[in-house]
């Protein structure tokens, strides 16, 4: 199974992408490797975090396919922020996104999102 991930301003190889992000972006799948991004949050950094708000009620998963497991599951209208983007073998476009919740003490949930579940494009 092999993912494209889009990147702005051209082509750029493996190795430049990776000074890019400090984040892994996932090659194979997601599923059976746990070094993805949403399993690490301590080693999340993005150089710009666009809001965007959940359409649905469309969960927030540990990869970008949709047998993956969720990690939450944000109501309609609540909003988001997400870094950058990929494609799975599907051509679905998913996006890498944060989501704080909860009063007094919040607590931060990483993952991908189908584009189809919020208002950024897909």
């Amino acid at each position: 199974m092999r993912f494209r991930v889009e990147v702005t301003g051209g082509a750029v190889g493996a190795a430049a992408l990776a000074m890019l992000f400090t984040v892994t972006i996932p090659v194979d799948s997601a599923a059976a490797d746990k070094s993805n991004p949403g399993s690490e949050p301590a080693r999340i950094s993005a150089a710009t975090w666009t809001p965007t708000a959940t359409l649905n009620n469309g969960p927030i998963r540990e990869c970008y396919a949709a047998g993956c497991a969720e990690v939450w599951r944000p109501g309609p209208g609540e909003t988001l922020r997400w870094s950058h983007y990929a494609y799975n073998s599907s051509g679905n476009r998913w996006y890498y996104v944060q989501y704080v919740v909860g009063n007094g003490t919040p607590h931060t949930f990483y993952g991908w999102i189908y584009c189809g579940n919020v208002t950024a494009s897909c």
